[in-house]
């Protein structure tokens, strides 16, 4: 006779132990890096990534990646010197920052944000996330178009319309505030407006600071990562909350993201496994 009742879910949604899981993102992207694992799951490219609906945008505090062009750490240390290891969930963890050396008073004068919440400052870098995944759902799905409908957080990327096992890719464009910045009219839709011919795609994770090297990631992630800082104006990233909020009345990702530690090498790719953007 058949049930009535539905059997359970067989998936442990536990973050695994890093010696347990698959490789790992934020990895670091400058010359000599290495890593150690052999990926079992294929890296989505551009033209695959672009048939999958963009489902989130969200920003973390500094850079989770480390590239030559961000690899500034001054605040990352201060943070985790002051927090001994600890999770600070009302205070975001900062990853790497753009160089601010040669920025000039005029262009670190202070703005208030109208729209952005949380640590969003001129002078600050921030890596913008754009998650694809094929859980998003389409305004019409018999059309060809793959429409965007937006949500605060990652459960329509990990488990968008009940799906367990989407395919999702992410991509990692890093900006600073300056004053006096180029003027991007719709940093929402970023990587497709701003140039990123210096990216790299590897497989991964998901991020964020409440992963380390001791508790990992479950997903499996494409990569498509900007090696390039880009500045721009504080008035376009506000924007781009603005965008958020009244577009999609999202909340929650109007505030900066912790960023995650940057990976061990034994836990990230080895280097064959980074390669241009294709």
């Amino acid at each position: 006779a058949l049930s009535a009742t539905p059997p359970g879910c067989p998936y442990s949604f536990a973050k695994p132990a890093c010696s347990k899981a698959e490789p790992q993102t934020p990895r670091d992207l400058t010359p000599g890096a290495t890593g150690m694992m052999t990926p079992k799951a294929a890296t989505l490219n551009d033209a695959q990534a672009n048939f999958l609906p963009l489902v989130n945008v969200h920003f973390h505090l500094g850079a989770e990646h480390k590239s030559e062009s961000y690899m500034n750490s001054s605040d990352a240390d201060a943070y985790d010197a002051a927090s001994s290891g600890r999770r600070l969930a009302e205070n975001p963890r900062p990853g790497f920052m753009c160089a601010t050396e040669n920025l000039t008073d005029a262009q670190m004068a202070p703005y208030t944000f109208q729209y952005c919440k949380g640590d969003v400052q001129v002078g600050k870098s921030y890596e913008i996330h754009y998650v694809h995944s094929s859980a998003g759902t389409d305004v019409d799905p018999t059309d060809a178009i793959n429409a965007d409908l937006l949500a605060d957080g990652l459960g329509g990327a990990a488990n968008g319309r009940g799906l367990l096992n989407p395919m999702v890719v992410v991509q990692g464009q890093i900006f600073q505030i300056v004053q006096g910045g180029p003027t991007v009219n719709d940093m929402l839709h970023g990587w497709t407006v701003v140039g990123h011919e210096n990216s790299v795609m590897y497989p991964g994770s998901t991020t964020g600071q409440s992963h380390d090297n001791s508790v990992c990631s479950p997903y499996s992630i494409s990569w498509h990562v900007d090696k390039d800082c880009h500045q721009v104006s504080p008035e376009s990233f506000d924007n781009l909350c603005k965008q958020m909020k009244e577009t999609y009345n999202m909340e929650a990702d109007l505030y900066p993201h912790g960023s995650r530690k940057l990976v061990s090498s034994d836990y990230v790719v080895k280097s064959e496994y980074v390669v241009k953007l294709a």
